[in-house]
């Protein structure tokens, strides 16, 4: 659990955007803002301050070639950086509608697109600054604007048109930004808690390969320790019975003997072992207790309506009730307790302590990632149940969290027989 987490504070760490996606949008708008003008401008015969507008675009270019310049490729602009450069973009949004109108230019809802990039980038707090810049920019834009080019008299709007403007550029700002943020947020911690899963799986293949790589290593040791055997062999015979060496020459045999037999013993319980074994139900549910241990309360397991149900020992089955069973453990009273029931179509597996509960608020969102604290009064993330949750619906599980009537914790976890039950003979040794 601890290098999920750490795999999860390294994806959170290099969030953000790469420095060629930026420049390649910022290049874009340059495109469009050189086109408009051009159009407006030379085209339509519209007065306009050329002077000024080109330097903002030139502003803009010239920090374009800078990143673009100065960074690598696949670098990428997290945190204040990438803050930084998308206020640049606002100010150099505002800055051409306030040449050229303010808010009674149609392109004023072009200030829509950096505060909805930042909402998909940056962290709440970053993304209110760039909201204050935003309303602040609506603000100046809605107040002391240069006149919209216009041939001949510049067109004069009602003020109650100016304020309907402002109005629905703000709510859009607040409710895209809003919406986007909340929906980028979630998929973020969802991808981030998947890669604490995969961690979670991976240490798991991992364990279950030792035994290949014991008979691996066992096959490859097996040539020179055979050398060594001989070479010892053959210096028993000569100097066996010598008074200075014979008994270390004797102790040098027998290790080497002994050391071959363990090599023999470990290659052919590697060979012999499943990556997956089938275990009974009762055998899983002791190593998953054994995991936990020693544990601070008892743990009881009752596994009395089917004790001989046999289960693949998979990594997603052992480790999703390992974190739940810890969960239990950690917010129980005085004990956790396991219980088995099947029926002949289904297995059903509730796991169920005498704490606290869970809480009534947190019932619902139990199984999402990264809870927070606004939704857990303990302060726990929900990583592990979601991580538990996840590992357990790839095996065919459903999951519902609950309340005991009379105090506690309870998770049940329920299979379709068919789908999780071993029907291959079971390999006793």
């Amino acid at each position: 659990m601890d290098k999920s987490r750490s795999l999860v504070a390294d994806a959170l760490e290099r969030s953000g955007v790469r420095v060629q996606t930026l420049v390649l949008l910022r290049w874009i708008a340059i495109t469009g803002q050189l086109a408009t003008i051009a159009f407006v401008g030379l085209y339509l015969q519209f007065p306009l301050p050329w002077a000024a507008l080109i330097s903002a675009i030139a502003a803009a270019a010239v920090l374009n070639v800078g990143l673009a310049t100065l960074y690598p490729r696949n670098a990428r602009l997290e945190g204040r950086e990438a803050l930084l450069h998308l206020m640049f973009d606002m100010a150099q949004a505002g800055i051409m509608l306030f040449l050229t109108g303010g808010l009674t230019n149609p392109f004023a809802v072009l200030l829509l697109v950096p505060i909805t990039i930042s909402a998909t980038l940056l962290s709440a707090r970053a993304m209110l600054l760039m909201m204050a810049l935003g309303l602040t920019v609506l603000v100046i834009e809605s107040r002391m604007p240069l006149p919209l080019p216009w041939r001949g008299a510049p067109i004069e709007m009602p003020e109650i048109y100016h304020f309907g403007i402002f109005i629905a550029i703000a709510n859009g700002m607040i409710f895209i930004a809003g919406y986007v943020w909340l929906v980028s947020a979630e998929s973020r911690r969802r991808a981030q808690a998947l890669i604490a899963t995969q961690a979670a799986l991976e240490r798991e293949s991992r364990l279950s390969a030792l035994g290949a790589l014991a008979a691996a290593a066992a096959h490859e040791l097996g040539g020179p320790l055979g050398t060594i055997t001989l070479i010892a062999h053959e210096l028993v015979e000569q100097l066996g019975n010598d008074p200075d060496f014979g008994d270390d020459v004797r102790l040098l045999e027998a290790e080497a003997a002994r050391s071959r037999a363990i090599l023999v013993g470990i290659a052919r319980r590697a060979e012999a072992e499943d990556p997956f074994p089938l275990l009974t139900i009762d055998a899983l549910l002791h190593e998953v207790v054994h995991g936990v241990t020693p544990s601070r309360v008892p743990i009881v397991i009752d596994t009395a309506q089917a004790p001989e149900l046999r289960l693949r020992r998979t990594p997603e089955l052992l480790h999703g009730l390992n974190n739940l069973v810890s969960n239990a453990v950690r917010h129980a009273g005085s004990k956790v307790e396991i219980r088995l029931e099947a029926n002949s179509s289904e297995i059903r597996l509730r796991v169920s302590d005498d704490g606290a509960g869970f809480d009534r608020e947190l019932l619902p969102h139990l199984g999402e990632p990264y809870l927070g604290p606004s939704r857990s009064r303990s302060g726990s993330t929900g990583l592990g149940i979601f991580i538990a949750t996840t590992l357990l619906e790839r095996t065919g599980a459903h999951l519902e969290f609950g309340n005991r009537p009379h105090g506690g914790a309870r998770v049940d976890i329920r299979w379709q027989r068919s789908h999780i039950e071993a029907t291959t003979p079971l390999n006793v040794p």
